[in-house]
């Protein structure tokens, strides 16, 4: 707001109440977000693959193998799902840094006002310029609010970042890895079972 729109009192009690309303209500819609954010699906996934990893007894392993499949294919969407809501908490906080943004150049504008930049000639200056010193208190004080719940979107984003980046190691090498494993006891069992069909004795080991 230009300060020399400020004229009287309902001016000044208006001062920023636009911008209070936008983060209040962007906050609002942040926190049930988060408070309904959900990822023990993940956590299972990954606690039953660390089962599949520790598994000593290798046929129960190999039973194992195509549930690596399916194990793959849901943390793969749940990784896409991830990195969406990653993009739309950057969205909100760019919002929230937008509005912030904003509410500082009404509380430069009041704080101009307060300074003597208002025309002269008002009735009950006095009176009106400390009204406008609260107001501007209460918008610093929204404007610190808002700045402080950026920082906690912005952690937000960076803890989603490390879990889908823990989704993307185990698909590019856990699961690799536990492939391998049964590929070569697979090849250990298969040549066992044909020594034992045409009577061969088994190679000593080393």
């Amino acid at each position: 707001m230009n300060e020399n729109r400020i004229t009287d009192m309902a001016d000044i009690l208006h001062l920023g109440r636009q911008s209070q309303n936008n983060l209040a209500a962007l906050n609002q819609v942040v926190t049930e977000r988060l408070k309904e954010a959900d990822y023990s699906r993940v956590y299972a996934l990954f606690d039953e693959l660390l089962a599949i990893a520790e598994e000593t007894d290798m046929k129960k392993l190999a039973q194992k193998e195509e549930r690596l499949d399916g194990m793959s294919s849901d943390l793969s969407v749940l990784r896409m799902e991830l990195l969406k809501e990653q993009e739309l908490l950057r969205a909100l906080r760019d919002t929230n840094d937008h509005y912030t943004e904003v509410l500082q150049g009404e509380i430069d504008a009041g704080n101009a006002f307060v300074a003597g930049v208002a025309a002269p000639g008002m009735t009950d200056v006095i009176t009106m310029q400390e009204t406008m010193k609260k107001r501007v208190q209460e918008l610093v004080m929204t404007r610190s609010v808002g700045m402080s719940f950026s920082e906690q979107i912005k952690l937000a984003e960076a803890n989603l970042t490390s879990l889908s980046d823990r989704i993307w190691n185990v698909l590019m090498h856990l699961i690799p890895l536990l492939r391998g494993r049964l590929s070569v006891e697979h090849s250990r069992i298969m040549v066992a079972e044909i020594q034992k069909v045409i009577g061969a004795e088994p190679k000593p080991v080393g």
